[in-house]
């Protein structure tokens, strides 16, 4: 592989104090909707699963946020208020206060994606599978400005590979 297989943006996350004043305001510039806002069962701790997990710099977190989707043209603006524990999105709240965290794309064949960005010197910072979906974050923000996120629709055509606690930390 010599490249990223993908050229199209699919999806922005920016990270937000209020996700319910995002929404609204995003809402109300645009003319659409209020989007749907997922909040978290915070009692429900996450059980990690070949095809179901959240890791983050080197173990399993719960991988709760509130998150809204709101389709923009192409691409999915999804907002995330993050949730009071450990996870990318308080790791960028802490740092940055709100603002874009990150940029993703649509890719074939996810490993060797993942494979082919930690050979281009991008750590493996965040992967999840999620049943339908698996998706990816580097380290690039000292070399792009933004993370870089890769995912992958569908069902995986060969065996996801589940991240062992540590691994790329």
């Amino acid at each position: 592989m010599e490249h990223i297989e993908n050229r199209n943006l699919v999806k922005i996350g920016i990270v937000v104090e209020d996700i319910e004043a995002a929404a609204r305001h995003y809402a109300e510039l645009f003319g659409m909707d209020m989007p749907v806002i997922r909040v978290p069962d915070p009692a429900r701790e996450p059980k990690h699963t070949d095809s179901s997990y959240t890791w983050y710099r080197g173990k399993f977190v719960p991988g709760r946020v509130k998150l809204a989707n709101m389709q923009l043209g192409a691409v999915t603006v999804e907002l995330l208020e993050a949730c009071d524990e450990e996870s990318p999105w308080n790791e960028f709240r802490r740092q940055h206060a709100q603002g874009v965290h990150f940029i993703t794309f649509n890719v074939p064949g996810f490993e060797q994606h993942i494979d082919f960005m930690e050979s281009q010197g991008y750590p493996l910072i965040h992967k999840g599978e999620y049943g339908s979906g698996r998706y990816s974050y580097f380290d690039t923000i000292a070399k792009l400005g933004v993370t870089l996120g890769l995912q992958e629709l569908g069902k995986p055509l060969d065996t996801p590979v589940m991240p062992k606690e540590e691994e790329h930390a």
